[in-house]
């Protein structure tokens, strides 16, 4: 009888420790940035572009405002990349132009 609760203590301690260590290699992951100047005149273009560019592979966050008329993301490079990003944008049928930002600032 100890030694099977000995088994599914070290088990479950097992399981625990691969857990920590994959969400701990998900904090990891090296994000970039990236900001548009795109043609969103309205909130419906606001709305359309909500409903679908947060959602695209890699995507961590998602920002779109109106006013500047910009759209940010934040996204995973192994997984998508700006120009599959202005695409997106394109796609929706609106304009993307990457804001170039200096080294080092966010």
């Amino acid at each position: 009888m100890k030694a099977r609760i000995t088994i599914l203590m070290t088990s479950l301690l097992l399981m625990v420790s691969v857990g920590a260590f994959a969400a701990d290699k998900k904090k990891q992951a090296n994000y970039e940035e990236v900001t548009f100047v795109t043609s969103i005149e309205c909130k419906n273009c606001v709305k359309k572009c909500k409903d679908v560019l947060p959602y695209e592979k890699g995507i961590k966050d998602c920002k779109i405002d109106l006013e500047t008329q910009t759209v940010y993301f934040k996204f995973d490079p192994t997984k998508t990349s700006k120009d599959k990003l202005a695409k997106a944008i394109r796609k929706l049928g609106y304009t993307a132009s990457e804001v170039e930002t200096e080294k080092g600032t966010k």
